[in-house]
């Protein structure tokens, strides 16, 4: 056994030996001739090198699990495994070769790499039946051809839509599209989402549509990739989220869970190796999951784009779900300016919570009110023009109009 490839935009960066139930990532000298020593093209957490130290191991075995993903999807996952299987080689070995981003992952010597990524056009009942059976069929991989990872608690599967539409994507071919199906714990909340990202859409956030679309008679949530691009190499744009780059793992995307992830070293990161312009929309990302009562913007849902050319750039804001009218502790995943308690926040928690991260966009008082005065004022005006699905909670206009107009008022953004 070689250990398994680790492509990005179609070069060898290194390979994943086997180390108990976690990975050993060590670069491929090739790789210098594309990219620099420590060049971040990888990871922000994990610099490419010829040496790692134990720490950077940490931090790169780290950054393969979180490809993986989480609670009971996971489980699914490596439920299709032998048990001796299901550790992270084990996982990103079968499932590695489309996940969140751009990285390739296969063993050259498994004979189902060099067969060419495919899709089979599936119809409506048969994309209700993966929604229905994701145990079955975690993410809609085929017992045989199915090669894709993606992290995340919620249930999904990924799919690929070409000229209307639907398919399964097989042998590595980048999926274009993520479904969720409705949770009968919270019966409105797919609607819910999809309410609040077409609110993000309207305020300028993302380009990226989310929309409900029926199956033979079942509700999804359908969520366009915004890590996938024709024009790129192998169609697909390279994404890490915080957790990744953090060196934080599993549930410590949880502020209040080991301490790792905070607002401000998640803007800190951005000022490094982004712009000023990525902690700007970082703000307005925080801002908007305060405007709609979003408890868990936690660090797995920030992300980072790397480029081709090693540049980097905050992604569009993604699972953006407002959950104060939810059975929830009403805390949120950050605290902002110090505070945990969405119903506490005010304004001056947010200016305090960016005055904090020491970024140029932010230096003074003034300038936050007015950015955070801005924000909220554009959430206002798209809260209005978006319809409200009529299976959404209906009460979900009145409670975000209530929050955003406190929250400009100077007062805690308060109860439902």
């Amino acid at each position: 056994m070689t250990g398994l490839n680790v492509e990005l935009y179609g070069v060898l960066l290194g390979t994943l030996a086997p180390q108990g139930r976690n990975v050993e990532f060590a670069t491929v000298p090739s790789v210098f001739e594309h990219y620099p020593v420590a060049s971040t093209i990888m990871s922000l957490a994990v610099p490419l090198s010829l040496r790692y130290t134990a720490p950077q191991r940490r931090r790169a075995n780290n950054f393969f699990a979180e490809l993986l993903p989480e609670g009971r999807n996971l489980r699914w996952l490596a439920q299709t495994l032998p048990p001796e299987e299901r550790g992270t080689y084990g996982l990103l070995r079968r499932y590695g070769k489309d996940s969140a981003g751009a990285l390739v992952i296969y063993d050259p010597e498994d004979p189902t790499p060099a067969k060419p990524p495919q899709t089979e056009e599936l119809s409506g009942s048969q994309v209700r039946r993966l929604l229905e059976n994701m145990p079955q069929e975690p993410l809609a991989n085929a017992p045989l051809s199915g090669k894709t990872s993606l992290g995340g608690v919620q249930g999904k599967i990924v799919l690929v839509r070409e000229g209307g539409s639907w398919y399964r994507a097989q042998y590595g071919r980048p999926s274009t599209h993520i479904l969720k199906p409705n949770v009968p714990e919270f019966p409105t909340m797919i609607y819910d989402e999809a309410f609040c990202m077409q609110m993000a859409f309207e305020a300028g956030l993302t380009s990226h549509r989310v929309w409900i679309e029926g199956f033979d008679g079942l509700d999804a949530l359908v969520i366009e990739r915004f890590d996938r691009d024709p024009a790129m190499p192998t169609g697909r744009i390279h994404q890490e989220d915080f957790n990744q780059a953090l060196g934080a793992r599993g549930d410590e995307k949880y502020q209040e869970v080991g301490g790792k992830v905070t607002a401000r070293r998640i803007a800190q990161a951005l000022g490094r190796f982004g712009s000023q312009g990525d902690v700007e929309a970082f703000a307005a990302q925080l801002v908007f999951a305060v405007a709609i009562g979003n408890l868990d913007m936690h660090a797995k849902n920030v992300s980072v784009f790397h480029f081709p050319d090693a540049t980097v750039r905050l992604t569009p804001p993604y699972d953006q779900v407002p959950l104060r009218h939810q059975n929830t502790d009403g805390r949120m995943a950050l605290a902002i300016g110090g505070e945990y308690m969405h119903a506490n926040l005010t304004r001056q928690h947010i200016a305090t919570e960016l005055l904090s991260w020491g970024q140029a966009a932010f230096s003074h008082e003034a300038p936050c009110n007015a950015f955070i005065d801005g924000c909220l004022e554009a959430y206002g005006a798209a809260l209005e023009t978006v319809p409200l699905d009529g299976k959404a909670y209906p009460h979900l206009r009145e409670m975000l109009a209530l929050f955003i107009s406190r929250l400009l008022s100077g007062k805690p953004a308060g109860g439902r």
